[in-house]
């Protein structure tokens, strides 16, 4: 399974289905590829599912919630932007 979707606060909610986007590594700022963002759908904390963590390549949905705990502490409202790859690095 490959990853799908990933999970933004408010500031980095402004995607829309249709977009394109390029996708960088976090630690090397290196391009990996180009995304089309496929839909946005806003969620609370306590409304993410098994197909959230599904998205993210995770089993377990305690996982996914794990995780954006250590990255959004406190946050409540979240965005959940699904995605497909439409180019390669080059």
């Amino acid at each position: 399974m490959i990853k799908t979707a990933t999970i933004r606060d408010k500031s980095e909610s402004h995607y829309s289905p249709g977009q394109l986007v390029e996708a960088f590594t976090h630690e090397a700022s290196r391009k990996i590829c180009k995304l089309e963002i496929v839909d946005v759908e806003y969620v609370t904390f306590k409304q993410l599912k098994r197909k959230h963590a599904k998205a993210e390549n995770l089993p377990f949905v305690f996982m996914l919630k794990w995780i954006v705990r250590k990255i959004y502490p406190t946050e409540q409202s979240l965005c959940f932007i699904r995605f497909k790859v439409v180019g390669d690095e080059s």
